[in-house]
């Protein structure tokens, strides 16, 4: 089996007639991207893996810059899955730079790791003063549909989020089923969904009546929290029943969210 070493590079800029395009794109396998398209809000790109998922030893390194001014909406038309593995471990290393007054939001579909899969994630994103981004990535539980549920053998979570120079955010975790380090997840549902992330933004005040709408949002099969960093934003955590709840969860934050940031009323087509 080939082992991939895959990258993926794009810069997101302003063209002269003011709107966003792709000014720098480099890829290869398993990275591909869709045709890039404009709606009223973004430029809609989709990131596509047209391989069977990741391996062992397989190592990812993507890195995606907004510029000053551009709007951009990256996605991905299927789930990333981390397939099994006897021994040693899959890895992505991400990056995001954005700059003053940019928009980028990240919302990709879930990452599905399998029986015995390993992965390491580690994501690092840096927002210049007045940069803007909805950040926001799906946690399954496995090929539930298989009955496999928690049955990876180790996943490890490193994210650190910086804003303006000032590190507001950071993440260091790990999950496995041979320890205790799934007991909070599990606790509300056996077979959770996951999601997280983070809204970095000006434009939503602590007062805003859009918090009394999300916290209504939670119910007896799913739970949602938004807390506010120390700066410019909150960090968003849904835990779900399953997959269909969060994702009509998640579908509800971006509609409340759109009244006030018209960039989360863009859409995104699957290929």
């Amino acid at each position: 089996m080939q082992i991939l070493s895959g990258h993926l590079s794009l810069v997101c800029s302003l063209d002269e007639s003011g709107r966003s395009h792709i000014s720098r794109q480099s890829f290869c396998a398993p990275f591909h991207i869709s045709k890039p398209y404009q709606d009223e809000h973004a430029l809609m790109v989709q990131v596509v893996n047209p391989t069977a998922g990741l391996f062992s030893g397989d190592s990812l390194q993507s890195e995606i810059c907004v510029e000053h001014g551009a709007r951009l909406h990256i996605s991905t038309p299927s789930a990333s899955r981390i397939h099994t593995m006897h021994s040693g471990r899959a890895e992505l290393h991400q990056s995001f730079h954005v700059a003053e007054a940019a928009w980028l939001e990240y919302n990709p579909a879930a990452l599905i790791p399998q029986k015995t899969g390993r992965y390491r994630q580690i994501t690092r994103i840096t927002l210049a003063a007045g940069a803007e981004t909805f950040f926001i990535e799906t946690l399954a539980p496995g090929r539930v549909a298989r009955g496999e549920c928690f049955e990876f053998s180790r996943i490890d979570w490193d994210l650190t989020l910086t804003y303006d120079h000032q590190l507001i955010a950071a993440e260091r975790y790990h999950l496995s089923p041979s320890d205790d380090s799934l007991a909070a997840l599990r606790y509300p549902f056996p077979s959770a969904w996951y999601a997280s992330g983070y809204l970095i933004t000006e434009r939503i005040a602590p007062c805003h009546n859009c918090w009394e709408q999300i916290r209504k949002l939670n119910s007896p099969d799913v739970l949602l929290g938004a807390s506010r960093l120390v700066k410019a934003g909150w960090s968003l955590r849904v835990v779900a029943r399953d997959n269909l709840i969060l994702q009509k969860t998640l579908s509800s934050l971006r509609k409340i969210f759109s009244e006030t940031i018209p960039e989360l009323r863009s859409g995104s087509r699957k290929l």
